[in-house]
């Protein structure tokens, strides 16, 4: 759901971003052949959203690219890139549109009002579907589903067996994250959130936030990668709401187009092999 000392820039910037060449665009092609071999289905679906899609030539993803395995920046000989499984399946809807895909990279937080805004036609982040997002937005069908653990330094991982241990303490999220509003909830004004998880995990090694409350899949990545963070994931942590591709509502003949694709990848078994490259690719790379 990814251990040399690194000063936190260096590894935000360096170990998580600037990837090989060569082993990123073998995975980049093996996922291109997969998208195609996954997606052998012609959409029948026809509405004035994909219309308007199909004759810009271009379907416009809005994510947030700080979430690896999900999505993740590089820089390819001085020109941004991004990758991870939510941009292969992004690639897989496009291609099965005919059209091009555009990555619109941005704050999580503003994620679902620039869709409502129309700026992006569709969101992949590692959103979940939960209920409150549901009355802003459609969802597709889940793709994935994730878990919430907390995470902390080594020299605190036996202090916080309870969430009674963390009263008191100042806890960071990714503002407008599902983590934010459980941890406000459970822990008010001592829950401080940033833009970016890259963020998130510099505030925690400089000890300015006790503990971090993030998505598995990422806090996996940050305590393989940075020297000194541990997991808890045994505080009794609900799941999160599994993840799906965000649509505006009333879009209804691009919510069945992203469905059958959605579910041409989880029938094939092209999601979980998705997980195993990305998240071997992103483990490899950031510990170079």
């Amino acid at each position: 759901m990814k251990k040399k000392i690194f000063n936190i820039a260096i590894v935000a910037m360096a170990a998580l971003f600037l990837f090989g060449c060569g082993k990123k665009e073998d995975v980049k092609e093996e996922a291109k052949e997969a998208a195609k071999e996954a997606v052998k289905f012609e959409i029948k679906t026809t509405g004035p959203t994909l219309d308007a899609i199909k004759q810009k030539g271009k379907i416009v993803l809005g994510t947030s690219a700080d979430f690896p395995p999900m999505e993740w920046t590089s820089f390819q000989n001085g020109k941004e890139e991004f990758t991870g499984i939510d941009i292969a399946i992004a690639k897989a809807i496009a291609d099965s549109l005919g059209v091009e895909l555009e990555v619109k990279n941005m704050a999580f937080e503003g994620l679902l009002a620039s869709l409502n805004a129309g700026d992006v036609d569709i969101v992949l982040a590692g959103m979940g579907a939960d209920d409150e997002r549901k009355k802003q937005v459609d969802f597709s069908d889940e793709y994935s589903k994730g878990a919430q653990v907390l995470l902390v330094t080594e020299e605190n991982k036996d202090k916080y067996k309870t969430f009674d241990d963390l009263k008191g303490k100042v806890i960071g999220t990714q503002l407008g994250s599902l983590q934010q509003k459980f941890a406000t909830e459970k822990f008010g004004d001592n829950c401080k959130g940033f833009d970016l998880n890259n963020v998130i995990i510099e505030q925690l090694k400089n000890k300015s936030i006790d503990a971090a409350f993030l998505s598995e899949l990422p806090a996996k990545q940050f305590a393989s990668i940075t020297d000194g963070l541990v997991i808890i994931d045994n505080l009794g942590i609900p799941d999160e709401s599994g993840f799906a591709v965000a649509i505006k509502k009333g879009n209804d003949d691009l919510t069945k187009a992203v469905n059958e694709v959605v579910k041409g990848l989880k029938d094939s078994g092209q999601v979980d092999k998705w997980f195993d490259e990305y998240i071997e690719l992103s483990n490899k790379e950031a510990s170079k």
